[in-house]
């Protein structure tokens, strides 16, 4: 029933990212970074250095003692350099060179040890390190957050994907659950995890890619994450023998991105085997039979509140602009939002 592939899956979360970054504040304390060396990955032999026309893709920028020059890294199109690098390998069937490049994106992770009362974490913007705090907070927890700004959680994303592709469903879920640690709430690692669950080589295991779709459903802050968690509770809901509830993931899903094709095949095998059902359900009724089921049928709420705590970082009336962008990105997110609503007319007013 589902088309959803990994690769698109990561390309999408690639261009997302992006975006969003773009979006959000940058924090006013420099992110954590390693000065230990990239080690060569276990396995392989020493080889001569390369030729720059031939490296396998952008590397770290070093001193001349061999440690991480900040100064002159863009953590950003750093990270998206090498995702896009990566895709190129792996399309070409060039798995070592992939992994290689996955390997530099995590390399001296291991240097960075966390603990009760400080954490480092490896998000791809503020709105995901708030929405990490607001979600700890909630459990009782205030640790300390370093933000470390290398690319630690995509690197183990990127790993695991190749591992799945290489036939090793263990160790790919085993380095997802790695990128989830670096990055709790990245809404495509939990899609990306269900995916996994149900095409393991041991059979499919229903309940915890549902528990993982349901997570990434909550966390997703866009389109294409809250479509993908849909589209992977739709697939599973169809295997539980409960095409209501997998038709009315989709009519939502269809209503996020009216543009994806795959959505509409998707619906078809509904509309061939269950017409009445398939002519009976509307938005409306595919939205009242999420909540029945307690499914999100909208953005969660913390993204909201998260975007008003990035806004109120802005109190400069030189910084107007980018409280402006966070909270017009809110009201995206939720038109009848009346807080929202409140604060973007009274700066539109300045």
């Amino acid at each position: 029933m589902t088309n959803k592939c990994l690769s698109l899956c990561l390309i999408a979360a690639l261009f997302v990212s992006s975006s969003l970054t773009a979006q959000t504040a940058t924090p006013a304390k420099k992110p954590a970074t390693t000065t230990k060396k990239a080690a060569q990955p276990a396995g392989t032999k020493a080889s001569p250095a390369k030729p720059a026309s031939a490296q396998t893709g952008p590397a770290i920028p070093r001193t001349a003692s061999g440690t991480v020059d900040t100064a002159k890294i863009d953590p950003i199109k750093l990270t998206n350099q090498m995702m896009m690098v990566f895709m190129e390998r792996m399309k070409a069937g060039n798995y070592p060179e992939a992994r290689e490049i996955a390997n530099q994106m995590i390399f001296g992770h291991d240097s960075f040890k966390s603990t009760e009362s400080k954490q480092y974490k490896s998000f791809h913007s503020m709105m995901e390190k708030e929405l990490y705090l607001l979600l700890e907070g909630r459990q009782g927890r205030k640790p300390e957050v370093e933000w470390v700004e290398q690319p630690i959680s995509d690197g183990f994303y990127l790993i695991s994907i190749l591992d799945f592709q290489e036939g090793k469903p263990e160790e790919a879920l085993a380095n997802m659950q790695r990128a989830v640690f670096w990055n709790p709430v990245r809404s495509a690692f939990y899609s990306e995890r269900g995916f996994m669950l149900l095409r393991n080589s041991a059979g499919p295991n229903i309940l915890m890619a549902q528990v993982a779709y349901i997570k990434a459903l909550e966390l997703a802050d866009n389109a294409e994450d809250f479509v993908a968690a849909l589209r992977g509770l739709s697939f599973i809901f169809v295997e539980r023998r409960m095409p209501d509830v997998a038709l009315a993931c989709l009519l939502v899903a269809k209503n996020f991105l009216p543009q994806e094709s795959e959505i509409e095949e998707e619906m078809f095998f509904i509309r061939r085997n269950f017409p009445a059902l398939y002519d009976s359900m509307d938005l409306a009724g595919a939205r009242q039979t999420l909540s029945s089921n307690r499914i999100l049928a909208d953005y969660a709420p913390e993204h909201v509140q998260v975007l008003i705590r990035l806004a109120d970082i802005f109190k400069s009336p030189k910084d107007a602009p980018h409280a402006l962008n966070l909270l017009r990105r809110a009201l995206e997110m939720s038109p009848t939002n009346k807080e929202v609503v409140r604060r973007l007319q009274v700066l539109e007013k300045k």
